[in-house]
């Protein structure tokens, strides 16, 4: 089934979903993070359609798939993969995750296992994104239930001045490119407050530590050294796979894939082979 087939899927609890699905050779899935869209691999789809077979999607309640009220869960965002997966008849396909993007392939792996699954790209995500007395590791090494409080009260006062702040802190303090971080903006404010903040929770609440130690196939992780992620977590996530390689992104902060794509698309087609 290469090549673009129809621009939507319908899951089974009848929500519309984006996609694309174009180029030959072995498909790798593009998933995009929170509040973000296909569009922010925009920066991998050409390199990548040279050698693979690229299926880029938009996560349900995000771009042009449907902006439902239900199913904001990072278990359904996983069965929406799986359905997608199934739906496409993809075989030993390889899944690239930023941010959210790999909480939900850390939930399909802890739902399905990783049969039918080539290989893994980690693009700079925790796998607990809340701090505690046990954990450190998570966002900006210190955000706790309170600031994760405070966080949700910014997003319901007012969306648009939230996403202005966000927007600019997924790239490095030494990013430049105005036009790139307004677009970042202007597709940050597109979307629906309360129901990326019902997706806020249901990421915030996750702690995928104990499914790293399951995952059986070979794993990329990437980590931009200016994220809001200390590089322990991602040495840490890299200590609990069995077969994983760590690649450390000088300059780049969350988005390393879109401000150093040249190296990024690099080291994701070396490592798919």
């Amino acid at each position: 089934m290469g090549g673009f087939i129809l621009p939507y899927f319908c899951t089974e609890d009848n929500v519309k979903i984006y996609y694309e699905d174009k180029g030959q050779g072995k498909p790798v899935v593009l998933i995009h993070g929170w509040s973000c869209s296909r569009h922010h691999f925009s920066k991998q789809k050409n390199e990548l359609l040279k050698s693979y077979r690229v299926i880029s999607y938009d996560l349900r309640g995000h771009g042009d798939s449907d902006r439902v009220e239900y199913g904001l869960t990072m278990a359904q965002f996983a069965k929406d993969l799986k359905d997608l997966v199934d739906y496409l008849e993809l075989e030993n396909v390889s899944f690239a995750g930023w941010s959210m993007g790999t909480h939900i392939i850390w939930e399909y792996v802890k739902n399905y296992g990783c049969q039918n699954v080539s290989k893994l790209c980690f693009i700079d995500m925790t796998p607990k994104l809340l701090t505690d007395e046990d954990w450190k590791l998570g966002l900006f090494g210190d955000f706790g239930h309170e600031k994760n409080l405070l966080t949700l009260a910014s997003m319901c006062a007012d969306w648009n001045r939230h996403a202005e702040g966000v927007a600019p802190g997924m790239f490095a303090p030494t990013f430049d490119d105005q036009q790139l971080l307004e677009w970042t903006k202007k597709e940050a404010k597109k979307n629906t407050p309360h129901v990326m903040i019902t997706m806020w929770i249901a990421m915030a609440i996750q702690d995928y530590r104990e499914v790293l130690p399951q995952i059986s196939v070979p794993c990329l992780i990437t980590y931009g050294a200016e994220s809001f992620y200390c590089k322990e977590n991602s040495e840490y996530i890299k200590s609990q796979i069995q077969n994983a390689k760590l690649v450390t992104f000088e300059n780049c902060g969350h988005a390393l894939h879109i401000e150093d794509y040249k190296k990024f698309n690099k080291e994701l087609i070396e490592f798919i082979g």
